[in-house]
C-alpha cells in the first residue's frame, strides 16, 4: 500500500458525518487506508468513523500521541495527515496519486471554506507564510514517506505546535515539496472565536512557543 492517511479525532462525529463523501472520495481515488485515532469522545465520533475507516484506535487526548500511534499503525509508504475538517481538492489528489520516488515530504496550499473576502486574504497568506518559510501547520495536510517519519521518530511528545516543531525539523533534513492542489480546511475556529481575535492569538502563541515557554500552558491558553 502507497498511502496511508491518518486522522485525529476529538468530538468529531458531526464533521466527519459531513466530511464523509469526501475522505472516502479520497481513499478510494488514493487506494489508501484511513487509519482514525480518536482521544476518548463524548459523543459518537467512533460510530460515525467506523463506517469508513479500515482502522480505528483510541488513545489519551493528545494530538502528537495520536498522530504517532496512527503512524505505527500504518501500512503506506507515505503518511498522509489529514485534520478530521479538512479534505483535499481534484488537483491536489491527483498530485499526490503521482508523486514519484525521490519525494520526501510536503504539504498543500490551504484554502479555508468561505467563500467572504477575509478568508480569501487570511488563506493567501498563510500560503505566503508557508512557501517563504518551508514550514506548515495541520491544516495544511502534511505528507511524509514513512522512512523519513520513523528517521526523525515522528512528532514529539508536545501538547501543541507539533506540526510546527516537526516542520521545522523536516526541513533541516530536506526542502519540502509544496503542492499546487488545495487543503479545503474549516474556518470554523475563526468563526466561533472571532476573526482578528483568533488570528492574535495564535501569532501570540507562536510567539510564545519560539521564547520557549510550556506547551502545557499555551495549550490553555488555545482552549
Amino acid at each position: 500500500m502507497k498511502f496511508s492517511i491518518i486522522i485525529p479525532t476529538l468530538n468529531e462525529e458531526q464533521t466527519l458525518f459531513v466530511n464523509q463523501k469526501n475522505l472516502i472520495t479520497l481513499k478510494n481515488k488514493l487506494n489508501a487506508e484511513i487509519v482514525v485515532v480518536d482521544g476518548k469522545s463524548c459523543d459518537d465520533t467512533s460510530t460515525v468513523a467506523k463506517l469508513f475507516t479500515d482502522k480505528f484506535y483510541n488513545q489519551s487526548p493528545s494530538r502528537s500521541g495520536q498522530l504517532n500511534k496512527g503512524a505505527s499503525h500504518a501500512s503506506g509508504d507515505y503518511l498522509i495527515f489529514l485534520h478530521a475538517d479538512t479534505y483535499i481538492n481534484e488537483i491536489g489528489i491527483e498530485e499526490i496519486l503521482h508523486i514519484e520516488d525521490d519525494f520526501n515530504w510536503g504539504f498543500l496550499r490551504i484554502k479555508l471554506d468561505d467563500s467572504q473576502l477575509k478568508y480569501k486574504v487570511l488563506s493567501h497568506c498563510i500560503n505566503l507564510r508557508s512557501k517563504i518559510f518551508s514550514y506548515s501547520t495541520g491544516d495544511q495536510v502534511l505528507i511524509i514517506k514513512k522512512d523519513l517519519f520513523y528517521s526523525i521518530k515522528g512528532y514529539h511528545d508536545i501538547n501543541l505546535m507539533e506540526d510546527i516543531e516537526i516542520t521545522h525539523r523536516l526541513k533541516k533534513m530536506c526542502k519540502p515539496y509544496l503542492f499546487s492542489g488545495n487543503a479545503i480546511s474549516s474556518a470554523r475556529r475563526w468563526k466561533k472565536n472571532g476573526f482578528l481575535k483568533t488570528i492574535l492569538q495564535m501569532r501570540l502563541l507562536r510567539v510564545l512557543y519560539h521564547l520557549g515557554v510550556c506547551t502545557n500552558k499555551l495549550n490553555k491558553m488555545y482552549k
